[in-house]
């Protein structure tokens, strides 16, 4: 009865489908999960909007829509918002936000038989299975490429942790390669000193890294 009363379209339904997986997006990369037209996009999210099922927060430089907990609730997934109050992130939130789905989406572009699992779905079935409140499960990838023979956990680390807890984050990892959970962990970056950091725990704590240079990947997008 509720998709009735705000009448959706097919069509629009996918963009709210798209803004619940990531959290939070800009209309250039709904466009490209989506496959719509930029201006079906627009007028797609001018019409969540309306209706509560999206938020939306400007910057300098863009706009981002971020999912509500109507919007998610309506979808029935996921069923959070990306804020509790629906608040503007921070601008380091907003920052590595933006730059996971611009590698997912580089992926997506790259590994055409790919699938992938975003941290909030992530977050949800690890819910399901272990029975956790999820604000207290942790150490969950920004995001999984799933391929016919690979896992791979990916993870966007833009600044410099200490070596315990990248450690830490490695050691789990391992624990979850030896059960089967995921065959790769791959860390993209964008410093040098994050890099050799991560490579440097890898090998004490006897883990295989794959790294990816995220301004090489990107190009300097105009999107983050």
């Amino acid at each position: 009865m509720f998709k009735l009363i705000i009448g959706l379209t097919e069509k629009r339904q996918r963009v709210l489908e798209i803004i619940d997986r990531l959290g939070i997006a800009n209309i250039e990369q709904i466009v490209s999960l989506t496959g719509s037209k930029k201006t079906t996009a627009y007028y797609a999210v001018q019409e969540l909007k309306k209706n509560g099922l999206v938020v939306e927060f400007k910057n300098i430089r863009q706009a981002v829509f971020l999912i509500t907990k109507a919007g998610s609730e309506f979808i029935g997934e996921l069923n959070f918002g990306f804020s509790r109050d629906n608040k503007a992130p921070n601008f380091a939130i907003f920052r590595h936000s933006m730059l996971v789905n611009e590698s997912m989406i580089f992926y997506k572009e790259h590994l055409k038989e790919a699938s992938f699992e975003t941290e909030r779905e992530l977050l949800v079935n690890e819910v399901s299975d272990s029975g956790q409140d999820r604000r207290e499960l942790k150490n969950l990838p920004d995001f999984v490429i799933d391929t016919e023979e690979t896992r791979q956990a990916v993870e966007v680390e833009l600044t410099r942790k200490t070596p315990a807890r990248i450690k830490k984050k490695l050691l789990n990892y391992k624990k979850l390669i030896e059960a089967g959970q995921y065959t790769h962990i791959v860390y993209l970056y964008q410093s040098l000193n994050v890099r050799r950091l991560v490579a440097k725990c890898a090998a004490e704590v006897g883990i295989e890294v794959t790294f990816g240079n995220l301004d090489e990947m990107l190009g300097g997008s105009e999107n983050v």
